[in-house]
């Protein structure tokens, strides 16, 4: 996807209408991808297929998906995507929802405490990307609005935040090639699990839904033949851990699985989706456009915050 300004428009002198708080819609954002990310799996061989691999990995659109992404677009809510990972873009874009990329631009390593509760830390993270993502388009808007309300009409933000925990520890992304074989080799030896934390911040009212989530995958030995193959194509210095478990020499490693593949890629499709829907409830319950009833809500779509 193309990164964009967050407001493209001059900062107007005096204080803009509600109307006139909406990111441009100039410049259609996609989950495309360039490069080896954004081949397909085909021309990859045993390398990353870009789209074609996270959605073989969690096995395309679900129901859920859609009736998140129809219920968006039916109530007129436009969504802003606060991260530039390719995966989770393209998870947002497999689940039928368009949107649109800014980003925090903020020193994540100066944030919280990382011999401490892996969820504070990522959840202060994720909250950290929103704060810095509303405060960067208040000021395009103008010196007024620092910590005003509405940014955006009919616009949701949603920041997300993952780290892989490993006996005991916490991996973020690795930090050199010898880091990275560390971590992989690891996988095979013992279960890493992901703990992430997803964000949804109404750009209108200021209101926020907030969630956690946590998967667990289990690898066979992953060889060394695999490890250096990982290290040397280079993606994973791009994830938390090292960790894909969506790449064509992991996948077939999984021997088992605790919660969701898309969960451990960094952006669990029911937990975004749950709280985009509960942010829409927020809404009827505000009185405001593009609200839904509680009941439209499925069972399997009310997320656990703790």
């Amino acid at each position: 996807a193309t990164l964009v300004p967050l407001l493209v428009r001059a900062a107007p002198a005096v204080r803009p209408s509600i109307a006139a708080r909406s990111p441009s819609r100039s410049v259609a954002m996609s989950a495309e991808g360039k490069g080896k990310k954004g081949g397909d799996a085909n021309d990859a061989k045993d390398g990353y297929g870009g789209e074609a691999s996270v959605g073989k990995a969690t096995g395309g659109q679900t129901s859920a998906d859609a009736l998140t992404a129809a219920a968006l677009k039916e109530a007129g809510i436009s969504v802003i995507l606060g991260s530039k990972s390719f995966t989770r873009k393209a998870i947002l874009k497999e689940m039928g929802i368009t949107y649109e990329v800014a980003v925090a631009d903020i020193d994540e390593k100066a944030i919280g405490d990382r011999t401490d509760s892996p969820k504070d830390l990522v959840m202060a993270i994720a909250v950290a990307k929103a704060d810095a993502i509303v405060k960067k388009m208040g000021e395009e808007l103008g010196p007024d609005m620092d910590g005003q309300w509405p940014i955006a009409k009919d616009t949701m933000l949603v920041t997300c935040d993952q780290v892989v925990v490993h006996d005991g520890v916490v991996r973020e992304k690795p930090e050199s090639k010898d880091e990275a074989r560390e971590f992989i080799r690891g996988y095979g030896v013992s279960a890493p699990s992901t703990v992430g934390a997803i964000v949804v911040t109404d750009l209108e009212t200021g209101g926020r839904c907030v969630a956690f989530d946590r998967s667990t995958v289990t690898f066979a030995p992953v060889s060394e033949e695999t490890v250096e193959f990982l290290v040397q194509e280079g993606e994973c210095m791009n994830c938390a851990g090292g960790l894909m478990v969506e790449h064509p020499k992991m996948a077939p490693l999984v021997t088992k699985l605790d919660g969701a593949m898309d969960s451990i890629m960094g952006l669990g499709k029911r937990v975004v989706g749950g709280l985009l829907m509960e942010a829409l409830l927020d809404r009827k319950l505000k009185g405001l456009s593009g609200g839904i009833k509680k009941e439209f809500i499925p069972e399997d779509q009310r997320v656990e915050k703790s």
